[in-house]
């Protein structure tokens, strides 16, 4: 009988360490592996005749074997060769082939299988071994999954699928070829494809339902729990992995209960808790050397360096990594040999063994560099520089950063081109599924008809009855056929508007790194030209996303009229002008002919704009260079006419009738998608006008639209809001103002003062912290300056080079001031020189970043230093009394703390001190004496107060010096049990209690 073959997987540790799986095939039921089994088996081979019997047997044998004892399966497969011999077995041969690829491959030698298993492959499909054939294939994807070459792992995988189908039912082979296209997807970081197809593996298991379908159901989820740890989803990985432990239990599959305990050490190494981590990885560790299974030794031993390094135990790290080390590379695993030598590096430098920990980052780096691991790039970059900061090598440092930001970018740019690479597969995938399910829909209602059109006949035409009863079934059929339809039309369009907001956030993800990468001056002409070319069509592609979602609600009917009063001459003019660069660009004459005077039309603007963009940018994009074109409006009886025109190109009159319709294009050669037009009339409908087309060979191309544009055309329904008229009446340029302010969701939030002559810098900067931090934005330094003064925000980052005042004045300004002196400022700017960055932090700031720059380090430095800020908040919450020269960062803010701490020696014990009197003390309003408290100790005004007073209570009851009674009056309290409650809420005891147990 065929056996289950476990197959080990290695792949990155990072990536997915367990890997090391088991691909079964699920062929047979469950065998216990004894000894009095194997005798059983020998018996029967040695008291028959048949060689099929004694084939299934060996097999058999080998299976039990597989597990316990290598060594006797090379006996056993040269006897199934003997079999071959001696008796001509085809069939045999095969599977001594298999069998023998297996032994090397369970050994950890992979190279060495490779060639068996293929033989194994052709001469099983030649013995009509399919079985042997497509674990042959499973497995050979699998290695060439483990040696990172995934275009060989897909095309054996991708035959699994074609075989499997090819039988029409359920098999193996559909099932692992699904199962391998997910480890592919998994490693390549396309998570979402992955969870598909183990979700796919899964289903066709439940189908099948086979002998092991326990073991295998504890595969997927064992897969899929590594899928969330790498996405830090660590409940589901949690819960994932308890189900993989439940399926193999019910199995009784040892081994792979042991891979499930790793996989609960992996997981608690990702969550740091470091010490429940070893506990579990050394019981592993112990079973896979008593086994002398080498790589999964190396792979637990590779955790427990990780687990050791987490406890800054770095002599046993460096032990057990070591020892991964030398597994990895005898099993030709390369990536994981990088990831060892990453993490020796980072032990060697803690122990400040400076020339191993070099050595170990070489050999990690030009291991990355040749597989293009960028991931793991930036990790040993990250801890290299490390390494040169702590030798003072400050120039080696600079070098590496600027390397790790230029391989950062690339990786960023790599990681939003595989989100929009899934999505365009997500959308292929349900696209097809809705026409899979319209045709069974459609085939389900045929053969409904045939039924009732046979049942009908066979009783007769004469009967009344069945003929009534004809006409009931056609007419509710036809009710659920249209129904269905409609059903499927909505999902249709539903799904549109979905999978094209989808589109939006991995296009802006991929704009703002090319725009990064173009914004660098040192970048070639070759590259620039580059990324030019894609900045271009990512523009494009937004554009199309935008048209295809506006096609998609005016079909859903959620657009709505929101007509309002508009200036339509400067309305006209700033749609039109957009145009002045692109005409010049393409040599075009371009006319404007727009009424002057101050006319108020009733229109929607949105609308508006989109219908007067797209007929002029069709205009420009469809008229030769050297060509002309016109804009030309008028308003006349309660109508707005408006007219495009453009010479070069005219149209036929079959062109014309077709022009509007969706998706028609004049040349199947032209770029564009036949959107435009089709949307533009159903926007102009929809505003209550029409569009019309004009063209002959002598005047080119005329586009009409007419639009009514009184008040009474429009119902209240389709008005704006008057409140919202303010906002968009005005179409010029706005004036630069002294602040703009964004709102934040939480009021907790940080407030971060965003300081920048440039407005795409403000939004793009603004967007990276806009859904964590309440921002403020100014455009020069003395501005900035005087919103620091009022507002006293969390944290500044600033431009250099700006008008008025450039980011060092702001510096300064800030640092000498002691409402503004302790905020820490960060220096965003394009100016990269050693000197300027120190001048920058000689004045005061607290940290440097150049453009172009990652937006993951400047959250990452925005938010070190906010915890560091925090850390003194810790420190100042533990003192009685302020100490300035523990707690302050600049001599502003001793000088300030000294002021606070003489007004709490004169004002403190006053109970008619209060939060005002304190306010006018310092001589600052209440806002900046809050915003300063809250920033330097954690506290409010009100509760710095009362907890300045409960700390000196509690040194008079230490000390005795006057009784319990006495101490609240003393300290400012006017109501003994409000001042009880107080200390009891701070210390935990009331004041007499505190008293005893002092």
């Amino acid at each position: 009988m065929p056996n289950i073959v476990y197959i080990y997987v290695t792949k990155g540790i990072t990536m997915k360490f367990t890997l090391s799986l088991f691909l079964l095939f699920f062929l047979i039921p469950v065998y216990s592996q004894t000894e009095q089994k194997i005798d059983s088996l020998n018996n029967i081979i040695t008291n028959t005749s048949k060689t099929e019997t004694k084939l299934e047997a060996y097999k058999e044998i080998l299976f039990l074997e597989s597990s316990s004892n290598l060594d006797n399966m090379l006996i056993n497969i040269e006897k199934v060769k003997a079999l071959h011999r001696d008796e001509s077995c085809v069939y045999c041969l095969g599977v001594a082939i298999y069998w023998e690829g297996l032994y090397h491959y369970l050994k950890g030698n992979l190279a060495e299988a490779i060639p068996y298993f293929e033989s194994a492959t052709q001469v099983a499909k030649k013995a009509g071994d399919t079985h042997t054939s497509n674990r042959a294939l499973t497995l050979l994807s699998g290695i060439y999954f483990g040696l990172n070459d995934y275009p060989k792992s897909d095309t054996y995988a991708t035959q699994l699928i074609s075989y499997g189908e090819a039988q029409k039912e359920v098999t193996d082979a559909l099932i692992d070829g699904y199962f391998m296209k997910g480890l592919i997807n998994d490693d390549q970081s396309y998570y979402s494809l992955a969870i598909a197809n183990y979700n796919k593996a899964d289903s066709l298991n439940t189908v099948k339902n086979g002998p092991n379908f326990y073991n295998y159901q504890a595969k997927l989820y064992n897969n899929l729990s590594i899928v969330f740890i790498q996405i830090k989803d660590f409940e589901k990985a949690a819960s994932y992995l308890e189900k993989t432990e439940l399926n193999y239990k019910k199995y009784d599959n040892k081994e792979g209960l042991y891979s499930v305990k790793q996989n609960f050490g992996y997981l608690e190494v990702e969550r740091e808790n470091y010490q429940k981590a070893i506990d579990i990885l050394s019981e592993t560790n112990s079973y896979y050397k008593e086994l002398e299974m080498k790589h999964k030794e190396g792979e637990s031993n590779y955790l427990l360096g990780r687990a050791f390094y987490g406890l800054n135990k770095y002599k046993l790290a460096i032990q057990h990594l070591d020892q991964s080390l030398v597994a990895f590379k005898n099993a030709g695993d390369t990536l994981n040999a990088g990831l060892s030598h990453k993490y020796l590096g980072d032990s060697y430098l803690k122990l400040n063994d400076y020339e191993n920990s070099e050595s170990n980052f070489k050999q990690a780096l030009a291991i990355f560099n040749s597989l293009n691991a960028h991931r793991n790039q930036l990790n040993t970059l990250k801890s290299y520089s490390s390494l040169f900061e702590k030798t003072k090598n400050h120039s080696q440092a600079l070098k590496l950063f600027k390397k790790f930001d230029s391989i950062n970018t690339i990786f960023q740019i790599k990681q939003n081109e595989k989100r929009v690479f899934e999505l365009d597969t997500k959308y292929q995938t349900e696209k097809k599924q809705q026409e899979i399910t319209l045709l069974t829909s459609q085939n389900e209602l045929v053969q409904q008809q045939k039924t009732n059109q046979r049942n009908l006949l066979l009783a007769g035409l004469g009967i009344t009855t069945l003929a009534g009863m004809f006409f009931f079934f056609q007419y509710r059929n036809r009710q659920k056929t249209n129904q269905k339809l409609q059903e499927l039309d909505k999902a249709k369009s539903t799904f549109f508007a979905n999978i094209s907001h989808e589109f939006r956030t991995p296009l802006a993800l991929i704009r703002g790194p090319l725009e990064d990468q173009l914004a660098e001056p040192s970048l070639k002409g070759s590259q620039r030209k580059n990324l030019l070319a894609a900045q271009r069509n990512t523009k494009r592609l937004e554009s199309l996303v935008a048209q295809l979602l506006a096609l998609s609600k005016l079909e859903s009917g959620t657009i709505k009229l929101q007509v309002q009063p508009t200036e339509i001459t400067s309305f006209l003019n700033a749609q039109s002008n957009a145009f002045q660069y692109v005409a010049k660009e393409r040599n075009t004459t371009y006319k404007i002919d727009i009424p002057t005077g101050n006319l108020i039309c009733w229109v929607d603007q949105d609308i508006m704009e989109k219908i007067v963009v797209n007929l002029l940018g069709n205009a420009f994009k469809y008229s030769p260079e050297g060509e002309a074109v016109k804009i030309l409006a008028t308003v006349k009886d309660g109508l707005l006419a408006l007219s495009v025109h453009n010479t070069g190109v005219w149209l036929s009159e079959k062109e014309q009738q077709q022009i509007f319709t969706r998706f028609y294009q004049t040349n199947s050669q032209n770029s564009g998608s036949g959107i435009g037009l089709a949307l533009t009339r159903e926007l102009a409908t929809l505003h209550k006008g029409n569009i019309t087309v004009d063209s002959s060979e002598a005047n080119g191309v005329w586009f009409h639209v007419s639009i009514p544009i009184s008040e009474s055309s429009y119902t209240s329904e389709e008005k704006l809001n008057e409140q919202l008229y303010p906002t968009l009446l005005n179409f010029t340029e706005e004036t630069n103002t002294i602040l703009e302010t964004e709102t934040a969701s939480n009021e907790d939030a940080p407030l971060l003062l965003l300081v920048d002559d440039s407005k795409e810098i403000r939004d793009y900067v603004a967007s990276i912290f806009e859904t964590t931090y309440t921002i403020l934005t100014a455009t020069n330094g003395k501005e900035g300056f005087e919103a620091a003064q009022k507002y006293v925000p969390d944290i500044i980052i600033s431009d250099v080079m700006m008008p008025v005042a450039d980011g060092f004045e702001l510096t300064k300004n800030c640092k000498e001031d002691a409402l503004t002196s302790h905020i820490p400022i960060l220096l965003l700017t394009a100016k990269n020189e050693i000197t300027d960055q120190l001048e920058g932090l000689g004045i005061g700031a607290d940290a440097y970043l150049t453009k172009p720059f990652s937006s993951k380090l400047l959250k990452a430095r925005v938010t070190n230093l906010l915890e560091n800020r925090r850390i003194l908040q810790e420190r100042f919450s533990q003192d009685v009394i302020l100490t300035p020269k523990q707690i302050a960062i600049t001599s502003t803010d001793e000088v300030f703390l000294e002021r606070l701490q003489k007004v709490l020696d004169e004002q403190l014990t006053n109970s008619a001190f209060s939060a005002s009197v304190f306010c006018e003390a310092m001589a600052v309003s209440r806002m900046q004496l809050h915003r300063k408290l809250k920033a330097l100790t954690g506290y409010s005004t009100t509760e710095f107060i009362r907890n300045q007073r409960l700390k000196l209570a509690k040194q008079l009851i230490e000390h005795d010096k006057i009784s319990i009674s006495e101490v609240g009056y003393s300290v400012g309290f006017n109501d003994p049990s409000y001042f009880s409650k107080c200390f009891k809420q701070e210390f935990g005891h009331s004041p007499s209690d505190y008293l005893k147990i002092k």
